[in-house]
């Protein structure tokens, strides 16, 4: 069940967040907790022993975390953990990959399909226990409530990564969100809502399109690439926002996953604005870890390696994830260790970002390492066959609402005249909701990018 799916819009969350906005306190988080395993239940319900499993072993570890103060058990116990989150996340993720790449025989008990949210859910896990280890939070106490903060369905899926320092407090109290709060969980959600039907979902079935002709004409490659970053910003910035219009409507401050990445000024910028939750997390419990920068520019350089590895193998086990993380880091290191150096201006910093990242998502996209090639020799060798005018004139004002709800200004100044006129904010969204799911009734087409993930 994706928020995108009108049996999700009409049938789950209305009566979800008017049954948990009325419940008594002590049946909130319970309530959450099993509306929640519905929810994933609905979507893959192979797999929610597994989670169930890891969920008791990781509120179990987290109590004996805090009951004992012997050095030598407690990394026991913090290994223990990590070992049930990122044994299940390789099981199911990476073993064949691996057995793949040393050709041997898959065997039955490693499973094909892989378990929806388990990336994210063994992360929120792993980074729970690392903070119980490290004191730096008390552990749950309540099962309901250790449920409802890892299996809380609006970030189940897709995230943003929740630290359980960002819910603790809201998970002990009375949730019962002011009109003010609901109001703007319900306009963040349809405002995600829009941006992920409205124009994620069409920009993606013109990628499709120019890629089906990219080798025959350049100009269709470059605009393959420039809807393919589009789609996948407003697709997942869309469910991200999705997500934490949810949690205000259900009395929880989700973190803030995406901050207008290509308006970035560089390509370390960019990736402070781009899945902010999921840099801020193998900086944490990664790259800090490891060292961070604080022993020198060769032993820096390897903590980015490590890290950027990591982060490509994340997103998927092949090679061309693996190959985008690569990528990530050459150009990061290039960004700090060159362009820094140069005091390069900020248009030649800004135009690598842009490079850097087109190029990034032509990785990202290829499905086997075997079409990266192919796809970036067809950004440069000059062909043309006539399709792309007539697709270009097509996709003219998509693409200019799509530009233009990347800029700051324009998104901000909108935010401002919303603000300012209580009724014109009313009539947008009510505009952008029924444009949404008429758009849903009307269209097949409606892929979630990052459920593969």
């Amino acid at each position: 069940m994706v928020f995108s799916s009108l049996s999700f819009l009409l049938y789950f969350l209305p009566p979800v967040i008017l049954i948990h906005l009325f419940l008594p306190k002590r049946l909130q988080n319970p309530f959450l907790f099993f509306a929640s395993l519905f929810f994933y239940a609905w979507g893959d319900a192979r797999f929610v022993p597994l989670f169930f499993g890891l969920l008791l072993a990781d509120w179990g570890l987290g109590a004996l975390l805090d009951k004992t103060e012997k050095p030598g058990t407690r990394k026991c116990l913090l290994a223990l953990g990590v070992l049930a989150n990122m044994g299940s996340l390789f099981l199911f993720k990476y073993a064949r990959f691996f057995l793949d790449v040393m050709g041997w025989r898959t065997p039955a008990f490693v499973v094909s399909a892989l378990p929806l949210g388990i990336s994210f859910f063994t992360f929120q896990a792993t980074g729970y226990l690392a903070d119980v280890y490290r004191k730096r939070t008390k552990p749950e106490n309540n099962v309901f409530a250790f449920g409802a903060f890892l299996f809380m369905f609006p970030q189940l899926i897709a995230g943003p990564i929740v630290r359980y320092s960002d819910l603790s407090k809201a998970l002990h109290e009375k949730r019962r969100p002011e009109a003010q709060a609901l109001e703007a969980g319900m306009a963040l959600f349809i405002g995600g809502l829009a941006a992920k039907v409205l124009l994620a979902n069409p920009l993606g079935a013109f990628a499709g399109e120019m890629r089906k002709l990219m080798e025959a004409d350049t100009l269709c490659a470059w605009l393959y690439m420039l809807c393919y970053s589009l789609q996948i910003y407003f697709d997942f910035m869309g469910y991200s926002v999705m997500a934490v219009g949810m949690g205000r409507m259900l009395g929880f401050s989700f973190p803030r996953n995406f901050n207008h990445p290509y308006a970035a000024s560089s390509v370390t910028d960019f990736w402070r604005r781009w899945h902010i939750t999921l840099s801020g997390w193998f900086r944490d419990y990664v790259y800090i870890p490891l060292g961070g920068n604080r022993r020198g520019t060769a032993r820096t350089i390897l903590n980015m390696l490590v890290v950027w590895s990591l982060t490509g193998f994340w997103h998927g086990a092949s090679w061309e994830f693996i190959l985008w993380g690569l990528w990530y880091f050459l150009m990061l290191v290039a960004d700090k260790y060159l362009l820094d150096r140069l005091k390069a201006p900020g248009i030649l910093r800004r135009l690598v970002m842009y490079v850097s990242v087109g190029v990034g998502w032509m990785i990202f996209s290829a499905n086997g390492a075997e079409n990266i090639l192919p796809m970036l020799k067809s950004l440069v060798v000059f062909r043309r066959e006539g399709h792309a005018l007539f697709w270009l004139r097509e996709m003219a004002p998509l693409l200019a609402v799509s530009v233009l709800c990347c800029v700051p200004a324009a998104v901000n100044g909108a935010k401002r005249l919303a603000k300012r006129y209580p009724w014109l904010r009313f009539a947008v969204m009510l505009a952008l909701l029924l444009v949404s799911l008429a758009a849903l009734t009307k269209s097949s087409y409606n892929p979630f990018l990052y459920f593969r993930f």
